[in-house]
């Protein structure tokens, strides 16, 4: 099996794992009846207004989407032969989702496919710029190479993902098709341990990852405004595991026709590990500045974001050392996350 054909999705969860996890939903109201009364949500005490957060669409509610995912990375280092290599990568997705299932502990159930997908990446030294597209309603794209594979077998095939009124994917099903897809595209002629890599890549635990990111997670116990609720998680970046900080504040809370919040968000990045060994060399970092922002509207009323953009920003210079000789290595990551209403 090709390396390269897990090479996107990886780099994918890496980036949207850094990013806030917030979502968004269709203007159209759905199908169900989604009034809701403003004491559903809010109260008022001695200490001021306070929200209850949650989730609370109805069975038959469609929401339709367009996410925005953008990167741009810089590297100087011996791999590059010390020259500034950029590269630049957009994907847009169109996706839709339906309530299929709402439990009676307010558990949601989500039929969700991907509608397209597209994909542009450029590479940029002094000399050159190399540039690749994918789109997965053009036939003539580059979809027989393996790089895209996964995601001619994601586009327009739909899977269901269960999610906690909080906002917390709890687990991503009915995976199979997807899975036979990639299979047949590679001629049916993986062995086992090709199977399981392919399943692992594109299975429950890297989808959760993925949608995860397309969530705001809620706290607890309700919320005043002004206030504030962190929540934190591990990861790695590059070859470093890292610690990522999520805080969100309450800034406004709108009660018009529909209940809507007003979010500020902020992320940021503690390195736990500041040295690595990798393939016999040691990976130093001796200097970082890493950590984003971003703002979200959520309509309570439909249970979805209105609006959101989030950015983040690092900055790495690295010390690589094996066998008696050492180099340096300047790295930059900086992304774009926005959600759309269609």
């Amino acid at each position: 099996m090709h390396k390269s054909t897990y090479k996107h999705l990886s780099f994918a969860i890496i980036c949207l794992i850094i990013a806030f996890t917030l979502t968004s939903c269709n203007k159209k109201d759905g199908s169900g009846d989604n009034k809701k009364t403003e004491s559903e949500f809010i109260k008022t005490d001695a200490s001021g207004q306070k929200v209850t957060l949650k989730m609370v669409p109805k069975v038959g509610d469609k929401f339709r989407y367009k996410m925005t995912a953008k990167t741009f990375s810089t590297e100087k280092s011996p791999a590059t032969q010390n020259e500034d290599i950029t590269s630049e990568q957009t994907m847009t997705y169109y996706y839709t989702q339906e309530v299929a299932e709402v439990n009676a502990s307010g558990y949601i159930t989500y039929k969700m496919r991907y509608d397209s997908i597209m994909i542009v990446e450029k590479a940029m030294s002094k000399d050159s710029t190399l540039t690749q597209t994918y789109n997965s309603n053009v036939k003539d794209s580059v979809s027989t190479k393996l790089d895209f594979v996964q995601y001619n077998a994601l586009a327009g095939q739909e899977f269901k993902f269960r999610i906690s009124p909080k906002g917390e994917i709890a687990e991503v099903i009915e995976l199979e098709a997807i899975h036979d897809k990639i299979f047949k595209a590679l001629g049916d002629t993986l062995n086992a341990e090709d199977k399981a890599k392919i399943k692992e890549s594109m299975g429950s635990e890297a989808l959760k990852s993925i949608i995860q990111n397309q969530y705001q997670k809620f706290p607890e116990t309700d919320v005043y405004k002004d206030s504030t609720w962190t929540f934190s998680n591990e990861t790695n970046l590059s070859v470093f595991p890292i610690k990522n900080i999520l805080s969100y504040k309450l800034k406004d809370i709108k009660t018009e026709k529909n209940t809507i919040i007003e979010i500020e968000a902020t992320l940021g990045i503690e390195f736990i590990s500041k040295e690595e060994k990798q393939m016999g060399m040691t990976i130093k970092l001796m200097n970082e500045e890493a950590g984003g922002k971003g703002t979200v509207s959520f309509d309570l009323t439909k249970g979805c974001v209105v609006k959101k953009e989030t950015n983040t920003n690092i900055n790495m210079d690295l010390k690589l050392s094996a066998k008696g000789q050492s180099a340096n290595s300047k790295q930059t990551l900086k992304t774009n996350l926005t959600v759309e209403l269609l």
